[in-house]
């Protein structure tokens, strides 16, 4: 308990759990974290040591969250750290706060349910990544993919049956 007996070991022990409890928000999550301590820094001790907080902070806690952290992910939940990235803003914008920091558990929700069901199932194979996935099925899924994106060029991008939408107006 000798760590703790000044104020620093405290301060140090409140600012890594916020950093923990922030890094559930993918991307934004490290940069929220980094204000209060550089302010506190800046406001107790000046500027110097505000820059010494920023820097340390920047080469640790962001060198877990952009090289380690990611990798590990993607191998352990099996997930793509795009779609970790886009389910960050869809689940933020549709749920707040809440969906932001919900983000990874809620889009591997959807991904599970998408795996279920066999008109979603190309979609989901997709999203997955793990390095080592059946190459045949992915490229499967791709083709399955190209498919139904043909089939929406299509029904939006002809000329002929625009005209006759138009027309009927």
């Amino acid at each position: 308990m000798l760590f703790f007996s000044g104020s620093w070991g405290w301060t140090a022990l409140l600012w890594g759990l916020l950093a923990w409890f922030m890094g559930y928000i993918p991307s934004i999550g490290f940069i929220i974290a980094l204000i209060p301590p550089v302010l506190m820094a800046y406001a107790q001790y000046g500027l110097q040591t505000a820059l010494v907080v920023l820097v340390g902070y920047i080469l640790i806690n962001g060198g877990v969250q952009n090289f380690y952290q990611p990798k590990v992910m993607g191998q352990r939940l099996r997930i793509s750290p795009v779609i970790v990235f886009i389910g960050l803003f869809v689940w933020g914008y549709l749920l707040g706060g809440i969906g932001a920091i919900l983000a990874v558990p809620l889009t591997l929700l959807v991904l599970i349910i998408m795996e279920n069901f066999e008109g979603t199932r190309p979609v989901a194979i997709l999203m997955r990544y793990t390095g080592e996935e059946n190459k045949e099925e992915r490229q499967e899924a791709a083709k399955h993919m190209q498919g139904l994106w043909g089939k929406v060029k299509g029904t939006f991008s002809s000329d002929h049956e625009s005209e006759n939408v138009i027309d009927e107006l």
